[in-house]
């Protein structure tokens, strides 16, 4: 009886994950963290459709992709409308990177879910347009802009930022071109990305995260401004390393237990009757003059 011989069988090598198969593993990830006006389908799709506009997000270390769309999802901005995907290249560890970053309009839209904080406007301030503010106990800004067609980078002269409370309290932050500029030259993407292909909206981002140190916020306005600080330096971080953390949780704890304070006090304010004013207790009669007087032994008037 011929022997047969037995041949191994290599073990197969496993499959790369594919930007595909990272949307698809995902999804009961993002599920999780999601706000409700928000559908994973729909958070999913952008990411594809961001993929497609910029075709160096397929080349990204998959760790970070998945990152930055968890950081997308948790704050609820949707990629492509209030936050983008960006690639960033790596030369340390040679590899490309991608990193959430936030809009102006995304900003904006965290800080608005606040119940203090009703409208916030950006714009930029060309060569050209009539513009003035001034500030002290009557702080005001006028913006009439002149209408041109050839504005661009170059025209530009100033940012500002206009935040209408719900209290009915006006805030603005007014930055010159050459803030801005000192601004972007920190940045890691200073000659690259958004600061070159989207320079105005840089600008009213830089001026709306200025204004946000004034204004209240919701923990997720906080992360996201911290987030995007970090990844202008070049640090990658998560929005659960920073909105999870002690120090924001503390703050987190510090700033609700001073709003139900305020709350509180302003509700019994409400419900207080008015104060009536006091009536004072009559004074002792005053002893006409010519009267007897005091026998010996009586008491004496204390007045």
């Amino acid at each position: 009886m011929a022997e047969t011989k037995s041949t191994a069988v290599a073990p197969a090598k496993k499959a790369a994950l594919t930007f595909e198969g990272l949307l698809e593993r995902m999804k009961p990830e993002i599920a999780k963290v999601l706000p409700k006006h928000i559908t994973p389908e729909r958070m999913l799709a952008l990411a594809t459709l961001a993929a497609i506009k910029t075709p160096k997000l397929k080349e990204c270390q998959i760790l970070s992709l998945a990152s930055a769309i968890l950081n997308a999802s948790r704050l609820g901005l949707e990629i492509g409308q209030h936050a983008h995907l960006v690639p960033f290249r790596n030369s340390k560890l040679n590899i490309t990177e991608c990193v959430m970053i936030p809009d102006y309009r995304g900003l904006i839209a965290l800080a608005v879910r606040s119940s203090h904080v009703k409208h916030i406007d950006a714009r930029a301030v060309h060569v050209g347009d009539e513009f003035d503010y001034q500030l002290g106990t009557q702080p005001l800004i006028r913006h009439k802009p002149k209408l041109d067609l050839a504005r661009s980078e170059k025209t530009i002269v100033a940012f500002y930022a206009v935040a209408h409370l719900a209290d009915g309290a006006v805030g603005f932050e007014v930055m010159s071109k050459a803030e801005v500029d000192a601004v972007r030259e920190r940045s890691r993407a200073k000659s690259d990305g958004p600061w070159v292909t989207d320079y105005e909206a840089m600008g009213k981002k830089t001026v709306v995260k200025r204004l946000a140190k004034f204004l209240p916020q919701t923990p997720e306005m906080a992360a996201a401004v911290e987030l995007d600080n970090r990844a202008e330096t070049g640090e990658v971080s998560t929005v659960s390393d920073i909105i999870d953390s002690s120090d924001s949780i503390n703050q987190a704890v510090a700033d609700s237990t001073r709003q139900k304070a305020e709350d509180l006090k302003a509700k019994l304010a409400e419900e207080s009757p008015p104060q009536q004013e006091e009536k004072t207790a009559p004074g002792p009669a005053v002893e006409p003059a010519g009267a007897a007087p005091a026998k010996k032994g009586a008491a004496q008037p204390m007045f």
